[in-house]
């Protein structure tokens, strides 16, 4: 095993397969899905920064007009 060792270390190898090791359980994390309700979430940022009246009818008429131009 020590022979096998000085081996990998004499022409780099043992850090080549080390990096690619490393590389290779590299976790690849997804971007965080937009809203699930499928209105994007700069629509709602829209929404909030024009504090609409707690009447449903508006925020929706309001949203509609938003989503459209999406």
């Amino acid at each position: 095993m020590a022979n096998m060792r000085s081996r990998l270390k004499s022409g780099n190898a043992l850090e080549r397969v080390r990096t690619a090791l490393r590389r290779s359980h590299k976790r690849y994390y997804l971007a965080p899905p937009e809203n699930p309700r499928g209105i994007p979430s700069s629509v709602m940022k829209a929404l909030a920064r024009e504090h609409l009246p707690t009447d449903v009818d508006a925020f929706n008429e309001r949203l509609q007009q938003l989503l459209l131009k999406e």
